[in-house]
């Protein structure tokens, strides 16, 4: 009976003492994140980033990229992309407007983001090269790439998942879902 009990001990005990499990020792390690903000090109249109990853996890991880509400990038988005590189992912938080336009009101946010919501299409140059600059990180698995966004990124990852981006999944946090009527026939 006691050793029923100590079995799921001892399992543990043997697996946290693998020292040839360096994931594992780097999951048990405070995360070290590196922090950077990027720009990058798209023809005239200087674009922002922000690319974060736990430095104790070496090799390639799965990444995440991030698309801000539609305030812009701001310190939100990259706080989410910080949550995610804690959880071992290389995360990018990206920029939908470039040249450094934000938002401070709702006016203006709807003027930012209104082009979008009319031609989703506006979305898939922009999203390209942010991916295009994330795979140039070494640490990128490029077979293990998903989207998150929220609100006005949250509409931007699904219109880009029917648009048949290569992505292995993503997550719309509040974001709206144009949708088109059944036909009746």
């Amino acid at each position: 009976m006691k050793l029923r009990r100590l079995l799921p001990v001892l399992v543990i005990l043997l697996t946290s003492c693998n020292s040839s499990d360096k994931k594992r020792e780097a999951e048990m390690k405070e995360p070290k994140l590196k922090e950077e903000n990027i720009s990058y090109m798209i023809d005239s249109l200087k674009m922002d980033g922000y690319v974060v990853y736990d430095e104790n996890i070496e090799g390639k991880r799965p990444a995440v990229v991030v698309i801000h509400e539609w305030w812009g990038l701001n310190d939100y988005a990259k706080m989410r992309a910080r949550e995610l590189a804690k959880l071992g992912y290389i995360a990018m938080a990206i920029d939908m407007y470039g040249n450094g336009r934000r938002a401070d009101n709702p006016d203006d946010a709807g003027k930012l983001a209104t082009p979008f919501y009319q031609d989703p299409q506006l979305a898939k140059p922009i999203f390209d090269a942010a991916l295009a600059k994330l795979k140039t990180y070494t640490q990128t698995d490029a077979t293990k790439i998903a989207a998150i966004g929220y609100c006005f990124g949250g509409a931007q990852v699904l219109n880009l998942a029917r648009m048949g981006e290569d992505l292995k999944g993503v997550v719309s946090f509040h974001g709206n879902l144009a949708v088109t009527a059944p036909d009746k026939n």
